[in-house]
């Protein structure tokens, strides 16, 4: 979505107050992709990997993209204190028996990956607290922003990456660092350019991730020479 459409999708999206990093995630009441209640709380001590769906997305850059990384987020969290939540954007449709088709497409493991709905009004306040904005543009059709959050062990939100440009060793690693790891500096500073340039849009005028990188190295070159300069002349000085 180019940033155009999100400025006239978020404009017309009724007010709620944004979560922030540092807030509490509020406790509502969910339902899993078994039929059973479920609510953050369930995880308390893990770090919670969380995002937006809905099944019936046909585009493939999109919720299918996300579902993907999910699964390679799934196969390579191993013992780590880290769950996955998918969060339907389309409660209506995607009822706990449609998740679970959904999820098995994907090869979710339960243990590790939860689909949920829940009442519209519930999953549109927690999608809209989360800065996720969407709109029915024609029936079966949703258009919507993306984003990404990690939650602590306390269910406080640690993390928000704009857009789905993220890589699973990114989240991998900012996951890690909300379960009480050390964070990957370099992995950070990855996301921080692709989330950039994920607002930026899509259009011809903007960078794509490589570009923001290489623009960032060449930077970091020119303030390390600068300072080396620096520090040659105060010694001759």
């Amino acid at each position: 979505m180019n940033v155009f459409a999100l400025v006239a999708l978020l404009a017309t999206s009724a007010f709620v107050p944004l979560l922030h990093e540092g807030d509490a995630v509020p406790s509502l009441p969910l339902v899993d992709q078994s039929g059973r209640a479920f609510s953050f709380e369930r995880f308390r001590g893990d770090a919670v990997v969380l995002s937006f769906i809905y099944t019936r997305c046909a585009d493939p850059r999109m919720c299918p993209l996300v579902s993907a990384k999910f699964e390679q987020l799934q196969r390579r969290i191993g013992a780590a204190p880290i769950r996955l939540v998918e969060l339907t954007l389309d409660p209506r449709f995607d009822t706990p028996a449609v998740l679970r088709r959904y999820g098995r497409a994907f090869g979710q493991d339960p243990a590790r990956w939860t689909l949920a709905t829940g009442a519209p009004a519930t999953l549109d306040e927690l999608a809209a607290r989360m800065g996720v904005a969407s709109e029915w543009t024609k029936p079966g059709t949703l258009v919507h922003t993306e984003a990404l959050i990690v939650l602590d062990g306390n269910g406080v939100v640690n993390r928000i990456v704009d857009g789905n440009s993220w890589t699973p060793d990114d989240v991998l690693a900012l996951a890690g660092a909300a379960a009480g790891e050390r964070p990957a500096p370099l992995a950070q500073i990855v996301l921080w350019l692709t989330a950039a340039v994920e607002r930026c849009g899509g259009g011809s005028g903007s960078l794509n991730v490589l570009e923001a990188v290489a623009l960032f190295a060449a930077m970091a070159a020119a303030i390390g020479a600068f300072l080396l300069r620096s520090l040659r002349a105060s010694g001759r000085g």
